[in-house]
């Protein structure tokens, strides 16, 4: 599997999500506990869209390996590198849960490789 794709783990078929690398600026950050007492974060990453320049904010998440990963980031104010996938949550008119989307962080983003230059 490449790294530009991730499975999708509620699907019921295979398939993958594009990721994507961003640079996001923390706000609204709320961290709690899952039903299994595991500590998640909630919050509105910051960034700036590359084809318009506006100013994005968008609800994000960081559960599992990546909250742990970024725990020590995560601080209101602070600009962190991570990537993630895009999700969108459709409506459900009887739960009175509107559509929305949402960016899952699945971990910092990595340095890529350095190409050394070959000398002459």
């Amino acid at each position: 599997m490449s790294q530009n794709t991730a499975p999708v783990a509620a699907s019921a078929t295979t398939s993958t999500q594009r990721l994507y690398n961003r640079n996001l600026v923390v706000s609204d950050l709320t961290v709690k506990l899952d039903k299994n007492g595991k500590p998640y974060a909630n919050f509105r990453g910051g960034f700036k869209d590359k084809k318009t320049g506006a100013d994005v904010k968008i609800f994000c998440q960081a559960f599992g390996q990546s909250f742990e990963a970024l725990k020590d980031d995560l601080v209101e104010g602070n600009t962190i590198k991570v990537f993630g996938a895009h999700e969108r949550r459709e409506a459900n008119e009887e739960l009175g849960i509107q559509a929305s989307r949402s960016f899952r962080v699945i971990g910092k983003q990595t340095p890529r490789p350095q190409q050394h230059a070959i000398a002459e």
